[in-house]
């Protein structure tokens, strides 16, 4: 008897496995709670596209019509996915960009569109090529990750861009078992530029670079 853990190789391809049947679920569901949000928000008809995909892989999935041989990418690119859907519907009423000039919602666009291109091909690659199992879930890592973000989105206006993006670097990288201060404190000092140089630089946006009392 196959274990429920495993992922379908071969056979019968419409066998139901139990990680396609509640990942596959639980898919579905988180994309029919995007396309809602979509559906509630006015111009976002590329984020309502992508969020019914999203459902409807999910529950192809959980019914056995997709064959999953490599879990990691496909569900992390389909997690992935929904994080640039969401980024699309929250900016979908900022202005975008006229002519050559970029207004607020032309970066979050951009990026947002990158990195769903970028998920979507780890996605599909996880349908088509063998790949390890899941393995137990950690929490450690996204929650100082998650923990970074709200940080950073909390330091922002008092404490301006660079403290803000150095230190946000710095409790994410807290979350790995590898992490070393050294290297640390070095990527988090080039991110910091890096994020000057992009938004305040290259497209002019008007961020706080230090403490109001600096």
């Amino acid at each position: 008897m196959s274990d429920g853990a495993t992922p379908s190789r071969g056979g019968a391809g419409f066998q139901i496995r139990t990680h396609n049947l509640i990942g596959g679920l639980v898919i579905g569901l988180l994309g029919v709670a995007l396309l809602g949000y979509a559906l509630y928000t006015p111009n976002t008809t590329v984020p309502r596209i992508i969020s019914a995909l999203i459902a409807l892989i999910g529950f192809a999935t959980a019914m056995g019509l997709v064959p999953v041989p490599g879990p990691r990418d496909f569900y992390g690119g389909l997690v992935l996915l929904m994080l640039p859907t969401l980024a699309l519907i929250a900016s979908a009423e900022l202005p975008g960009q006229r002519g050559f000039a970029f207004g607020p919602g032309t970066a979050p666009r951009l990026f947002s569109l990158v990195l769903a291109a970028l998920s979507a091909a780890v996605a599909v690659g996880g349908v088509f090529t063998e790949g390890p199992p899941i393995e137990k879930y950690k929490i450690r890592g996204p929650l100082l990750v998650i923990i970074a973000i709200l940080s950073f989105a909390a330091m922002i206006r008092p404490l301006g861009l660079f403290p803000a993006t150095f230190l946000a670097f710095m409790i994410s990288i807290l979350g790995s078992t590898e992490m070393r201060w050294v290297e640390s404190l070095i990527g988090a000092a080039a991110m910091t530029i890096f994020c000057w140089l992009l938004f305040v630089v290259l497209l002019n946006l008007p961020f706080q670079l230090w403490p109001r009392f600096y």
